[in-house]
Parts: structure tokens; sequence; C-alpha cells
């Protein structure tokens, strides 16, 4: 027994440790439990309000980074990054830099993606250096950035570097990119603007504008900006005096593109710049022949085509050419004249907003639609492209549309005044009160009636004959009755019968009914309990509707207290509102009107010089040519017409 204890003790003592560890292990696990399930909770709130970000919903974007950031309990970057992108989308600026400010004094935390939205919203507003600072946040954490995302913010970064300068620096992160890439077009597109402030060598750059369209995808956007590299490549070098270079980039771009006009204008007065006017005049008929008259282009060109076969000593051909466009520019600015009118820019604007009607406004709004395809479209083709005019069409949608809601609120109010007034019409014809009192009296006598069948089920206990039928009390008062007129017959008269059998009758017919009323008591009982406690329980329900309904009544006519004048109060608010929303929208159409205005007075200015140095040109051409006739002696030899010949001549020329 004593090797056995000694035996146990150390058993004990190696056990007792175990035992004490047991609980701390059950906790460690029950927190990592408890974290698994907050990362897991955690992860699936930034997945919502990543979903919501890309999906362009802001507010419910604002709404689950709360929720995420609540969720992840401490200071969360990649949260905060986001909250300023998503201050960027909404246009609050100033917010979302002093946001910015304080997250980027931190060392790079957060994620790639994160930073990768937030400089992609700096490039959008044109803060170059917050958004290469940004990008390249976002590169250094590459790990947690979209691999989709990637040639992207190469392109942010080498965009943002060539708008600050960083010619070096915008090369290096060009040389990282994916050669076919569309993105890699876009930033050589930026590179070489670079290199054009910086006026870089030429050879370079002619360089940089071959690759550059030779490696542009083969896709809608590809095409387009090829024709942009080589358009604007064009006219720099034919800025710089280098004609040849300048013909070669605009004999290249397409016939097909947003940038084919411009380059069929520059193209011909590259070619006028080699004096070569024969060749010049071809792309400059195919420009005006296959646009619009308004076109910028097309009015630029306008004159070319006459100077040119003037340049070529062709007088007759330029001469009428000079006729030609004299009358096309007569119709133009009779055509401007129309246009520029305070009824057809309402017109042009009322068909515009027709056409936006499923657009939100605000920050909710995706994208307006263009301008209708009119005759005012065309001839403010330039000013279109206009951040001030693109703004004012903006607020002015955003005001329609806050006028359109405002009348919807005041709809509804009304409808809210209709149905208050028509409640409170019910309940005033209803009687609501008069009502109730009745009921109330007639619950107050059923409760009377209820007590007086409980008082009678309790005497109905204590009778012999309980829970008779009236039939059954109806047969015992006729046996009762039958003894004592019996017993007075015989008094007044002695029997000729044995009245023996008629008092053995008597009592079978008495124990018969006694018997079945004994018989029947416990079911009758059992069936008026069952009906009075039933009487008993409608009493409780009707007492408790009685309650609902006394409540229901004084809350029916509290509720409507001041309801009024709130919806009264209501409706002068948005009435208000409107009038307002009514100014600034006049006040913002009347601004566009002005910009038109403005543009076409500008436009018929030009073309009036326009058609003043074409008339002056054919004045000269018959100037020129009157000279050279008497110069020749053609002047003597001329014959004056007769009368008749002279007034049909003059009469001829007037009409």
């Amino acid at each position: 027994m004593r090797l056995m204890f000694c035996l146990l003790i150390p058993l004990l003592s190696a056990a007792l440790p175990l035992q004490a560890e047991t609980p701390a292990s059950s906790t460690v696990f029950l927190q990592g439990d408890q974290t698994r399930e907050q990362n897991i909770a955690e992860h699936l709130l930034r997945g919502a309000f990543y979903y919501h970000y890309l999906d362009d919903n802001y507010q419910q974007a604002l709404n689950a980074l709360r929720s995420w950031e609540l969720a992840a309990g401490k200071t969360n970057s990649e949260s905060k990054v986001m909250e300023a992108a998503i201050l960027l989308a909404l246009g609050l600026d100033r917010q979302a830099q002093e946001l910015y400010s304080q997250v980027s004094i931190r060392e790079v935390a957060g994620s790639g993606n994160a930073w990768f939205h937030l400089a992609r919203r700096w490039l959008s507003v044109g803060e170059w250096q917050n958004a290469e600072a940004s990008i390249n946040k976002a590169l250094k954490l590459r790990t947690s950035l979209n691999d989709e995302y990637y040639d992207q913010a190469l392109f942010i970064q080498s965009a943002s570097r060539s708008n600050l300068d960083m010619i070096a620096e915008a090369k290096m992160s060009l040389a990282n990119m994916d050669t076919n890439s569309i993105w890699t077009g876009l930033a050589r597109y930026n590179w070489m603007l670079a290199l054009m402030r910086s006026n870089a060598n030429s050879r370079d750059l002619e360089k940089l504008v071959e690759e550059s369209a030779f490696y542009a995808p083969e896709t809608f956007e590809g095409k387009a900006l090829r024709d942009r590299i080589l358009l604007v490549a064009g006219i720099y070098a034919l800025d710089s005096g280098k004609n040849r270079s300048a013909e070669a980039y605009f004999k290249e771009i397409s016939q097909d593109s947003a940038f084919t006009a411009p380059g069929l204008l520059h193209y011909g007065w590259a070619l006028v710049e080699q004096w070569k006017y024969q060749e010049a005049m071809q792309p400059w008929r195919i420009l005006q022949q296959k646009y619009n008259d308004f076109h910028p282009a097309v009015v630029e060109s306008i004159l070319g085509v006459p100077h040119a076969l003037e340049l070529l000593n062709a007088t007759t051909q330029s001469l009428k050419t000079y006729e030609v466009v004299e009358l096309r520019l007569q119709r133009m600015l009779n055509k401007l004249e129309a246009l520029n009118q305070d009824d057809a820019i309402d017109a042009w604007l009322a068909q515009w907003l027709e056409q936006q009607q499923d657009q939100q406004w605000g920050w909710m709004r995706a994208q307006l639609q263009d301008m209708p395809d009119s005759d005012m479209t065309r001839s403010l083709q330039l000013m279109l492209d206009d951040v001030e005019f693109n703004q004012l069409t903006a607020n002015l949608h955003d005001l329609q549309q806050l006028a359109l809601e405002l009348e919807k609120h005041q709809k509804e109010l009304g409808l809210w005044q209709q149905i208050l007034e028509k409640r409170q019409s019910q309940l005033q014809q209803a009687g609501g009160k008069a009502r109730f009192r009745a009921m109330e009296k007639r619950h107050q006598q059923l409760v009377r009636k209820i007590l007086q069948m409980q008082q009678k089920l309790h005497a109905e206990d204590e009778k012999i004959f309980a829970y008779a039928s009236k039939q059954d009390a109806k047969n015992i008062a006729h046996l009762s009755s039958v003894v004592p007129r019996v017993e007075y017959l015989q008094k007044i008269n002695t029997p000729t019968r044995d009245l023996s059998v008629y008092k053995e009758r008597w009592r079978r017919m008495r124990g018969l009914q006694l018997w079945t009323i004994y018989e029947e008591k416990p079911e009758r009982r059992w069936n008026s309990n069952q009906a009075y406690w039933q009487l008993r329980e409608d009493s409780e329900l009707l007492l408790e509707q009685l309650d609902n309904s006394r409540e229901a009544l004084v809350w029916a006519d509290s509720s409507w207290k001041g309801f009024p004048l709130k919806v009264n109060t209501a409706q002068r608010n948005v009435s208000r509102l409107q009038q307002e929303t009514k100014a600034l929208a006049q006040q913002q159409q009347q601004k566009m009107r002005d910009m038109v205005h403005d543009f076409l007075n500008k436009l018929e200015i030009r073309l009036t010089d326009y058609l003043a140095q074409s008339r002056l040109s054919i004045a000269r051409l018959y100037d020129d040519a009157l000279q050279n006739n008497v110069a020749g002696g053609g002047y003597d030899d001329y014959q004056h017409p007769t009368a008749e010949e002279e007034t049909d001549t003059t009469g001829g020329e007037r009409e």
C-alpha cells in the first residue's frame, strides 16, 4: 500500500499541470475563432464597399465604408484612402485633399488597389503631383494590386510624370509597359506632348511618333489614338517649319475618325507651304463635300480653294470660286441670323433636356447625352467642348431634375392634405365618440347579464331539480298540481273507483321524470358552464377591443392636431424651393443663351470678314482684269452699247 501511494503522488503531480493548462488552451482557441469570425465579417464588408464603389453608388459605398471601419475596430488606412477617392468622385476636392494629407504623411500602408483608385481620381481632376505620389504607393504594394490594374497603373505613373515634365522618369515608367497595350499608347502620347513642350530633339520625337503610330492596337480606340498622335505631330511639325514631315503625318490620318476633318485642313496648308497649290485643293474640296458648312475645319478652308487657284494664276476659276464662296457665306450668315434668336436657343435646349429624362442628377448622374443633331448643334461645334458651357448644361439638367422632384413632392403633399381632409371628415361623420359610448353601455349591460347568469348558476346548484329544462319543469309542476286536485275531489265527493292504481301510476311518472332530470344533469351543467365561460371570454375580448378602440379614438383625434400645419408649412417650403430652383434655372439658361449669342456673334463676325475678303478678292480680280485689258489696248477697241443694250445689260446685272 505504501508503495502504491508513493507511485500515485508523482502521477497526481504530473496530472495537475495538465488540468491547469486546459482552460487556457480553450481560451486561446475561442479567441482564435472570434478573430476568424471578425476577419470574415470585415472581409465581407470590405467586398460590399468595393462593390458599391465600382458600381458608382457612392451613397451606399459610404454607408458600407462606415460599417467596414466599425468591423475593423481600428484605424484602417485602406478605408481612409478610399474615402478620399469617394470625396473626389463627389466633387469634394478640398475635403479629399485634407484627408489625403492626413493619410499620405504615414508610411506606405493600405492596399495597392485603394491607392490605385485614388490615383485614378487625382488624374481625372488634373492633380498630377498627387496622382504620381498615390500611384507610386500603389506600385510599392504590388502584391495587393490587381493584375488587371497594373498596365493602367503604369500609365497613370507615366502620364502624371509627363504632365509634370518629368521626362526621364516618365520614360522609365514607359519602359515597363506592354508594347501593344492601349495604355502604352496613351502613355506615349502624353510623353510626346511633354517632349514637344520641352523642345526635344526632333529626331527622337519623330522616332517616338513612328513608334506610337506603329504599335497602336487595331481597335476603335487604338485607331482614334493613332490619328490623334499623327494630327498633333503634324501640327507641331508644321509650326516648326518641317512641312514635308507634316505632310507625311497628315497623309496617314484615316478618313473615318474624329480627327479626319482637322487632318484634311492642315494637310492642305502643309501642301500650300510647299507651293503645291494644285494638290492642296484636293483635301479641302473633300473636306467641304464631306462635312457641314459650319464645321470649324470647313470654315477655315472655305477661302483656301480660291486662294490656291489665285496662286496658280487661274484667275477665271478663282473668280468663279470666289463668287460661289460669296453665295455660300451669305447663306451661312442668313442661317446664323435665324439661329441667333432666344426662341431657337430655348427650343434647342428644351430638346436636349427632353433627351435626359432618364438621367439622375448630381453625383448619381452617369453621363449626359450629346446635343441633338440639328443646325444649332452643328454651328456650335467648337463651343460644345468648352468646360464652362458643359458645366452650365450639367447645372441646368440638375436644376430641371430637382424641379421635377420638387413637383413630385408637392403632389405628394397635396395627396396628404386630401387624405387628411378625408379622414377628418370620415371621423366626424362616423361619430366615433358617440358610437363608442353606446358600445360601452352595451358592454356594461352584457356584464350585468353575465353576473346575473353567474348568480343563477350558483342558485341552480342548490335546487332539487337542478338544470331542468323548461319542459321538465312544466311536467314536474303538472304532476305536483295533480295531488291537491285529487285530494280536493275526494273531499267533495266519495270516489267510485279505486285510486291506488292511479297513485301508483303517478308515482311511476314522477320517478321517471326525476330520473330523467338527474340523468341529464351532468351534461346540462357542463353545457351551461361552457356557455357561461365562453360568454365571459367573449366579454373580455370585447372589453379589450373597446380599450383599443378608445386608444385609437384618442390617437385618431390627437394625431391630426398640428398635422395640417406641418403639411402647409412643408408645402410653403417646397413652393419656395420651386421658385428658387426656377430662378436659378432661368439664370443658368440665360448664361447659356449669352454664351451661345456671344459665340454666334463672333462666328458671324468671322464669316462676315471672310465674306468681305471674298468680295474684295472678287473686286480685286475684276480690277486686275480691267487694268490688264486697258494696258493691252482693249479699252480703245471697246464699243459703247446702244441705249437698249445698256438697259438690258444693266437690268440683267441688277437682277
